[in-house]
């Protein structure tokens, strides 16, 4: 008996369908029907029951199912206590970040971390929250800055930041010759808004924005990442809604306005970023990470200034005389 066998069962028993097990896997179905006959083969049981249209659990394969993610999950937690162990002497530091944090105050608290403690190897990635959240679970990360967690989970958040929204517009667009903007001044105008598929945070937290308004937006396009957005904004397809780190990125044909009165009260979970990390572990260079973080870290970043408006002549509409150039 060997995990792949009880990988290749548990799939099967969970499915009840070799295909979608085998899809699962990522492994041939003949492939994997060997894996399960010869588990059976030596418990000397039989597991499943097989026809032509229909595959069923056996008395013995029901037992078997809960002692084989039992036995995986043991390993787990055993493969994890040796990683772990050999971190303990503090030498590697493991982070991960979300982009709103990778792009904003990251950069700095590693540099601060670097100097303080030069010994310490640091390995940095990026990634979502849902997979940043799995990778400490599983022992393969000591920290990570993320949004709150959506699901139970053994890691400890703790709020850092509070993102305020900005407006991402076309530079020609009429509204972009104010300094300020309000909600209700993007009722009804087409907008870019986030892929709920792969961004749920940032896709409610724009609809949390247009509903404190009364209103929905207006949907012309799903981006998934920060560049398509601002690309579609430079084609004309709408404008967005974006957190004030964006406002470091510059694109040509694209400018931005602050949000005047849309700090919703309290923030929804896509405006706040935190830090996530397993309080069961004991790692002094993450909690001496975590001191750096939480002395550098402001609530709300101040430092975000937006380019003014520009005073360049504005064109005019033949109809309205409304100005329809601006920075």
């Amino acid at each position: 008996m060997d995990v792949r066998q009880l990988r290749c069962f548990i799939a099967v028993a969970e499915e009840l369908h070799f295909g979608r097990a085998a899809e699962r896997l990522g492994v041939a179905p003949p492939a994997l029907s060997r894996q399960i006959s010869a588990l059976e083969d030596e418990l000397g049981v039989a597991l499943l029951t097989r026809t032509t249209r229909q595959v069923a659990m056996t008395r013995a394969g029901l037992i078997m199912l809960e002692e084989a993610k039992g036995i995986l999950v043991k390993m787990e937690h055993a493969s994890r206590a040796v990683r772990e162990a050999s971190l303990a002497s503090g030498k590697v530091l493991r982070v991960g970040a979300i982009d709103a944090a990778s792009s904003s105050f990251v950069p700095e608290a590693l540099m601060a971390f670097r100097a303080r403690f030069p010994g310490v190897e640091i390995k940095f990635v990026e990634a979502m929250t849902a997979a940043l959240v799995q990778m400490l679970e599983a022992g393969k990360l000591d920290l990570a800055l993320t949004r709150p967690p959506r699901k139970p989970t053994d890691c400890a958040f703790e709020i850092l930041r509070v993102e305020r929204p900005i407006v991402v517009l076309h530079e020609d667009h009429p509204l972009a010759a104010r300094e300020h903007l309000t909600m209700l001044d993007l009722v009804g105008e087409p907008f870019v808004v986030p892929s709920k598929r792969i961004r749920p945070y940032a896709y409610d937290l724009v609809m949390a924005y247009f509903e404190s308004v009364g209103a929905v937006p207006n949907v012309t396009i799903e981006a998934t990442e920060k560049p398509a957005m601002m690309s579609a904004v430079a084609a004309g397809l709408g404008m967005a809604l974006a957190p004030d780190w964006v406002s470091r990125l510059s694109f040509p044909g694209v400018t931005m306005r602050r949000l005047r009165g849309a700090m919703l009260d309290p923030p929804p979970p896509g405006a706040l970023v935190g830090v996530s990390w397993r309080p069961q572990q004991k790692l002094p260079s993450r909690d001496d990470f975590l001191a750096i973080l939480r002395e550098s870290v402001t609530l709300l970043d101040e430092r975000h200034v937006l380019p003014p408006v520009s005073s360049k002549p504005q064109k005019r509409t033949a109809r309205t005389g409304s100005p329809i150039g601006g920075a």
